[in-house]
């Protein structure tokens, strides 16, 4: 084989696509130009390393161009060249293109595919949601004396789970069980996922179980954190908390998100103590609660109108380092605004002090919506930064609320 590793050759790709664009460039415009290298040897692996590139900065165009350039110079591409070219099709979502070039390789009989090619056109087909024609080809695939691999697989059986089909997806990972492929960790999510969407709960039990004992794989993460969302959503408590537990005995730890899903759940239940003590494991673990998982509680607790609570969380976030949002603020105003209109008004207040006059002309939509009148303290309050020339779009927009809305102070 002759060498390929050649300078002029390790110049161009290190530099980055640049210097290979505009080569390429310079052979496109230049019809008579068929080398884009300056060397005495080339062969087809050469092409290929130059097409790969062209691929990978998505240039189509130009690996085209070099499969021509290859033909030129009485080289043979081979099934890797193709492939790689069907992957660049498809990596810039000409699946219809993609799909006109395989069949002409099929049909000339230019090369044979290998399970590699067949996985790239049906990943691209499966992306575009054509799982019928995926399905044909995966069927063809076999009469071409080509056998799918556990990809092969993996990709058509999500493929028909994100489509609904469930059952299909279930008699595909039946054949691949009698055919002695073995699954991977990627072959089960996608069937637990939808199972779980149609509560199912019982196949995603026996499903669960054949992945852990029978085939022996360890669920990751992502399948874990499928379960949990579905059991807690489900108010299947019990179920979800079983699966954290099977999580952190495998040594696949919970995230925080997996932990906000638990705790919505409790939550959702009105299960406070329980959703408290999720927080209280979340810290235990060091694992930094966020924003919402706050927010979860606040919004709980103000909806139960137990706003004690509601403000010690409150605080207790800024004592975390976390940054109170606008989500934060409305559900506790929300919440405080349940009870009178005096904590509106001083809510009110404390927005208009601060210039934050966006959010309180909301809130003097609430207040209306309540049926609230602004009192003798925020009426002139408002009066006075009009007149002392604050002239903010929302102050003057709060303005004509209140005078709608019989505000007559103003």
């Amino acid at each position: 084989m002759p060498n390929v590793t050649l300078p002029d050759l390790d110049y161009v790709i290190n530099a980055g696509g640049t210097e290979l664009q505009n080569r390429l460039t310079r052979m496109q415009k230049n019809t008579n130009q068929n080398d884009i290298f300056v060397c005495s040897e080339y062969s087809c692996l050469t092409f290929n390393i130059a097409i790969n590139c062209c691929c990978h900065y998505n240039w189509v165009d130009y690996a085209f161009l070099l499969l021509a350039s290859t033909f030129k110079r009485g080289f043979v591409p081979d099934v890797a060249t193709y492939t790689t070219l069907i992957r660049g099709l498809v990596s810039q979502h000409k699946s219809a293109e993609a799909r006109l070039f395989f069949t002409n390789l099929i049909k000339f009989r230019q090369v044979q595919p290998n399970v590699v090619t067949f996985n790239t056109m049906i990943n691209g087909l499966c992306k575009r949601c054509h799982t019928d024609i995926a399905l044909w080809l995966f069927r063809f695939m076999e009469k071409c004396h080509c056998a799918p691999d556990s990809i092969t697989y993996n990709t058509v059986i999500d493929s028909l789970c994100k489509g609904g089909l469930v059952d299909d997806a279930l008699n595909l990972h039946s054949e691949v069980m009698e055919k002695r492929i073995l699954p991977d960790v990627w072959t089960y999510p996608s069937i637990i996922q939808v199972l779980c969407s149609l509560k199912r709960w019982e196949e995603v039990g026996l499903l669960l179980n054949q992945m852990i004992y029978d085939m022996k794989i360890s669920p990751d993460v992502q399948t874990f954190s499928i379960l949990v969302d579905a059991y807690s959503k489900s108010g299947k408590l019990d179920d979800a908390k079983y699966i954290i537990q099977m999580m952190n005995e495998r040594g696949e730890y919970p995230n925080i998100v997996t932990y906000n899903t638990l705790m919505q759940a409790y939550c959702s239940q009105g299960q406070m103590d329980g959703a408290l003590a999720v927080l209280n494991t979340i810290k235990s673990k060091k694992i930094m609660p966020i924003s919402y998982t706050y927010n979860i509680l606040l919004d709980a607790y103000c909806r139960d109108l137990k706003l004690d609570i509601a403000k010690d969380l409150y605080r207790k976030m800024a004592f975390d380092g976390l940054s109170r949002t606008v989500i934060t603020h409305n559900i506790l105003l929300h919440g405080l605004c349940l009870l009178d209109r005096d904590t509106y008004n001083i809510i009110i207040r404390g927005c208009l002090s601060n210039k934050k006059y966006d959010e309180a002309c909301k809130l003097v939509d609430k207040m209306v919506d309540f049926g609230f009148l602004a009192d003798a303290i925020t009426s002139p309050l408002l009066k006075y930064l009009l007149l002392s020339g604050e002239q903010d779009p929302n102050l003057l927009a709060m303005h004509q609320k209140f005078l709608h809305s019989g505000f007559t102070a103003l």
